[in-house]
C-alpha cells in the first residue's frame, strides 16, 4: 500500500450514498426501461392478442422470459409481429440491465474498498486543521477542535491506530503514513487548509513536518509541539508560528495558539439581563465564548473566570441555574454593578468574517466598546462609560469553626489583626433548617474590648450565649470575614488553623450540617423511666455534660412539649429535685409522663465527642436508652408502640 491511500476496514457496511452517481443513474434508467417494456407487453397483448389484463401480464412475463408459447399463441400475423418486438425487446434489455447491475455493484466494492469514500470526503473538506500525529496531546488536542466543531483531517503513521481506533467513528477523518512526505499532506488538503497542528512525539519529526508544511503552503498557520524546550528554537527556525511544549501547557494552550489568527477580545458595556442577547450573537455565528474578565478599580490584572460556551444549550443551563438560585443572581449582579458593566471576553470562530459579524452586531447593540484593546485603553473606557457606584468588591470568604464562648477574644485578635473584618456570625440550630444569623461588623480591637467587657459584666447575656453555643452543635458556628487582600485572608485562615478553631472554607449548609455530625459535640438522646427519676440527668451532669432540655412526645396528637432545663452542675441538679418535689409540679410531670408513655428526650452537650459517647454508654448501662439521635418518625413508632405501664427502671 502506497503512503496516503486508504483501506476501509471491511467491518463497514455498504453504503447507498456511496455506489458512484453515472453508475446509479445508469442501473436506475435500465430499470425504468424494463417497467416501460413489461407495460408495452401488457397494452399490445390487450389490443393485439385479444387478452384480458390478467392473461396479458402472463403472456407478457412468459414471453419476456423467453419460456412462453404453451398454452397462450400467437396466431395473425400482426400478433406474430407483436411477438417478435416484444421478445426482442426483453433479451435485450434484460441482458443489459443485468450486465449494468453486475458493473455498478462491482465498481462500488472496487471503490470502497478502496477508500475512495474517504478520500472524496477529504477532497471536498476545507478550512480545516491538519492533524499530524494522534498520540497522547494529539487525541486531546483533536477532543478541544471536536468539542468547538472544528473540522479535522488527521494524518497518523501507525496504520492500526487509524484503521482499528480513527475509522470506527465515521465522523473522523484519517490518513495513514508520514506526514514528512509532500504526498500524504497533499491528500490530507494543506492547500485548503486553515492550519497545521504537528503533536507527535518526536521534535526531528516534527521539524521535518514542520518544513514540508512551510513549503506546501507558505502562508499556512503552523503549530508544532517540542518534546524538549531546546528544540523550540529550532522549530520557530523551521517555519512555526507557535510552538507549545506540554512540559508547560497542556492540549488546551495548542488549541488557542491554532486559533489565534481567528481569536479575538471584545470589551463591552451591559447587564446582567443582556447576557442571554450577548451569547446569541456570539453563538449564531459558530463562535466560543472561551472566557470574562472583569475589570475591577482595586486590582491591578482582571478578574479572570473560563467560560468556553460553545453551544445554546450550555448557555441555557447557566441562565436556568441563576433562576434557580437567587444568591448566586445576587451576586453576579453585584460584580457587574461593582465594574459599570464593563467587562471582556475572549472569542474564537471559524473565520475573521465570523467574528466581524460578531462585533458589528454587538455594535449595533449598543455593547460593544472595543476590540483587543489593551489594559490602558479599557481603563480610558471605564473612565468614559462607567458610573460610580457604591458597591465596593472586597476578598471575602466564610469560615465553619468550632470553640466556646471563651475562645471568643483568641478568634478575633487573629481576624483583627491582618486588617479584616468580622462580619457576622451564624449558629445552627437543631430542627431549623436556616441558621441564625446575626451582623456584626467587628473590625477594630476597642469594638471587641467592649463586647466582651459587657458579656462579662453581664452574667444573664453570657448565659444565654454560652447556651446558643451549647446548642449549635456544642461551639459550631460560620462566619463571613471581609479583607483587604486575599493574602491576609489566607493568613487568617492558617492561624485559625493551628488553633484547631476551624473546621472548613465556604462551605454549604449540607456540608455544615455534616460537619456537625461529625465534629458535633451535641446529641439527642431517647429514655424511658418513671416520673422523678433523676439518675439519667445526675449520670450526663456528672460526665461533663450539660442537659439542654427535654422533650416528651404525645402519641395521637404527635405533638412534642419541650422543657427547657439547662442543668450544667450539682446546684442545677439540686434545683431541679426540688422542682419535682413539689406537689403541682409532681402532678402535672406524672400526667405527662402517663401520657407520653414515660418515653423523653434530652439534648445534651458535651466538650467533646468522646464525652457524649461515654455518657451514651453509662445510660445504656442503666438500661434507660432507646436510642440516639433518631429521625423524629422512628421516635413516633417506638412511643405509639409503647406500653405506659411498662418500664426499663423500677
Amino acid at each position: 500500500m502506497k503512503n496516503g491511500d486508504l483501506v476501509r476496514p471491511p467491518y463497514l457496511p455498504i453504503l447507498p450514498e456511496e455506489i458512484p452517481g453515472t453508475s446509479y443513474s445508469l442501473a436506475l434508467y435500465a430499470l425504468v426501461g424494463v417497467i416501460l417494456l413489461i407495460a408495452y407487453g401488457i397494452i399490445g397483448s390487450i389490443y393485439v392478442m385479444g387478452l384480458d389484463p390478467i392473461n396479458a401480464l402472463y403472456f407478457t412475463v412468459q414471453t419476456i422470459a423467453t419460456v412462453g408459447f404453451g398454452d397462450i399463441r400467437p396466431v395473425t400475423p400482426i400478433q406474430k409481429i407483436f411477438t417478435v418486438t416484444l421478445v426482442l425487446g426483453g433479451v435485450g434489455l434484460l441482458a443489459y440491465a443485468f450486465t449494468l447491475t453486475i458493473t455498478v455493484v462491482t465498481m462500488a466494492v472496487e471503490e470502497i474498498t478502496s477508500g475512495a469514500r474517504q478520500r472524496r470526503l477529504i477532497a471536498a473538506t476545507k478550512d480545516h486543521f491538519v492533524l499530524c500525529g494522534y498520540g497522547r496531546v494529539g487525541g486531546a488536542v483533536h477532543k478541544e477542535l471536536k468539542k468547538r466543531d472544528r473540522n479535522v483531517i488527521i494524518i497518523e503513521r501507525d496504520k492500526d491506530i487509524v484503521e482499528k481506533e480513527l475509522w470506527e467513528d465515521p465522523d473522523v477523518l484519517a490518513i495513514p503514513g508520514d506526514a514528512t512526505d509532500e504526498t500524504v499532506m497533499i491528500d490530507a488538503g494543506i492547500k485548503k487548509a486553515r492550519g497545521v497542528i504537528i503533536t507527535t512525539g518526536d521534535d526531528v519529526d516534527n521539524l521535518f513536518i514542520t518544513l514540508t508544511a512551510r513549503e506546501l503552503h507558505p502562508e499556512i498557520w503552523i503549530v508544532t509541539r517540542a518534546s524538549k524546550k531546546e528544540n523550540i528554537r529550532r522549530l520557530y527556525r523551521s517555519g512555526a508560528d507557535k510552538v507549545i511544549s506540554p512540559e508547560a501547557s497542556g492540549a488546551e494552550d495548542i488549541y488557542f495558539a491554532a486559533m489565534e489568527p481567528t481569536i479575538m477580545k471584545i470589551t463591552e458595556i451591559h447587564g446582567v439581563a443582556e447576557i442571554k442577547r450577548e451569547a446569541e450573537i456570539i453563538l449564531k455565528h459558530g463562535c466560543t465564548l472561551e472566557n470574562i474578565e472583569y475589570h475591577l478599580p482595586e486590582f491591578k490584572e482582571p478578574l479572570a473566570r473560563k467560560i468556553g460556551v460553545s453551544k445554546i444549550n450550555q448557555l441555557n443551563r447557566f441562565l436556568s441555574s441563576l433562576e434557580r438560585d437567587i444568591n448566586r443572581k445576587k451576586s453576579l449582579e453585584k460584580i457587574y454593578e461593582s465594574v459599570s458593566g464593563i467587562h471582556s471576553h475572549w472569542i474564537s470562530g471559524p473565520t475573521k468574517e465570523s467574528l466581524d459579524k460578531v462585533a458589528e452586531e454587538l455594535k449595533k447593540e449598543g455593547f460593544l466598546l472595543g476590540i483587543n484593546l489593551n489594559e490602558e485603553e479599557i481603563k480610558d473606557a471605564v473612565k468614559k462609560h462607567g458610573k460610580l457606584v457604591e458597591v465596593v468588591l472586597k476578598p471575602e470568604m466564610k469560615i465553619t469553626e468550632i470553640h466556646d464562648v471563651t475562645d471568643i477574644r483568641e478568634e478575633a485578635e487573629i481576624i483583627l489583626k491582618h486588617g479584616c473584618t468580622l462580619e457576622n456570625i451564624e449558629y445552627y440550630l437543631p430542627g431549623f433548617h436556616e441558621p441564625l444569623k446575626r451582623k456584626v461588623g467587628l473590625s477594630k480591637a476597642d469594638d471587641m474590648d467592649r463586647f466582651l467587657k459587657h458579656l462579662n459584666e453581664d452574667s444573664a447575656r453570657m448565659d444565654a450565649l454560652e447556651r446558643l453555643y451549647t446548642i449549635s452543635g456544642g461551639g459550631i458556628h460560620s462566619h463571613k470575614i471581609s479583607g483587604p487582600d486575599t493574602k491576609s485572608l489566607d493568613k487568617v485562615e492558617s492561624e485559625l488553623t493551628k488553633k484547631g478553631f476551624l473546621l472548613g472554607l465556604n462551605l454549604s449548609h449540607d456540608e455544615i450540617l455534616e460537619k456537625i455530625r461529625e465534629y458535633g459535640r451535641v446529641s439527642e438522646m431517647l429514655m424511658k423511666h418513671e416520673v422523678g427519676i433523676t439518675d439519667d440527668k445526675r449520670v450526663i451532669v456528672e460526665l461533663g455534660g450539660r442537659v439542654l432540655d427535654s422533650k416528651h412526645y404525645l402519641p395521637g396528637v404527635r405533638q412534642v412539649v419541650t422543657r427547657k432545663l439547662y442543668l450544667k452542675n450539682e446546684e442545677d441538679l439540686r434545683r431541679c429535685e426540688e422542682e419535682y418535689n413539689k406537689p403541682d409540679a409532681r402532678r402535672s410531670l406524672t400526667a405527662l409522663y402517663e401520657i407520653s408513655r414515660h418515653i423523653h428526650s434530652h439534648t445534651i452537650s458535651a466538650p467533646d465527642v468522646k464525652t457524649i459517647k461515654k455518657i451514651e454508654k453509662a445510660l445504656d448501662k442503666q438500661g434507660i436508652l432507646l436510642g440516639v439521635d433518631l429521625p423524629e418518625e422512628e421516635i413516633w413508632k417506638i412511643v405509639e408502640s409503647a406500653n405506659s405501664k411498662e418500664f426499663c427502671v423500677k
